[in-house]
């Protein structure tokens, strides 16, 4: 499937080409991102990974980050973008960056599924799934978030149906593999 996917997108134009992956908590779109940058890097396209989460002041601004996101995309289709991350450990804003753009700009965490993109991805794991995986995948406890965090993504996806609108739409099993349950052609 990644494989697929890499082709896809090598094959989309203009450049930079936009991709966004959206779903839940857990559902493993860093690791989808990341497997693409690796595969597109392997046939020589290199690519840009954006972490929404990187751009939310704290745990009650995914809306937020989704906006600054947003801004940064559009920078980086006319040139370069200066912009501020967030730094979770001390919970304030890092000192400004320039990110250059390269051929390909990928988009991972939820809420990426607004902003505009030359192809969308959308990640379905079921919540237990996605609960193991982020225990699993992060240093620190954030369960007393959960809900919060969650609760924002149902105001984003209520906003805009990722989920619907996604040219490919897939579904996480427990090993980690991914099958395809929706695809649209890139003429829909």
């Amino acid at each position: 499937m990644k494989r697929t996917l890499a082709n896809r997108i090598a094959d989309l134009a203009p450049r930079p080409a936009i991709v966004t992956i959206d779903g839940l908590s857990g559902a493993g779109k860093t690791f989808l991102g990341e497997a693409l940058v690796r595969e597109l890097a392997a046939g020589g396209l290199h690519s840009l990974l954006l972490e929404v989460e990187l751009w939310a002041h704290g745990w009650s601004d995914l809306t937020g980050a989704v906006d600054r996101v947003r801004r940064v995309v559009a920078d980086l289709q006319e040139g370069s973008a200066t912009t501020r991350t967030w730094n979770w450990w001390t919970e304030s804003e890092e000192p400004p960056i320039v990110l250059h753009p390269r051929p390909v700009i990928i988009v991972v965490g939820c809420g990426a599924g607004q902003i505009p993109s030359h192809l969308s991805i959308w990640i379905d794991a079921d919540e237990e799934l996605r609960a193991s995986r982020v225990s699993a995948r992060d240093p620190y406890d954030w369960s007393e978030h959960w809900d919060e965090w969650a609760r924002q993504e149902q105001r984003l996806l209520t906003q805009w149906d990722a989920r619907a609108q996604a040219d490919v739409r897939l579904t996480a099993s427990p090993s980690g593999d991914l099958t395809a349950s929706c695809e649209k052609s890139l003429g829909e």
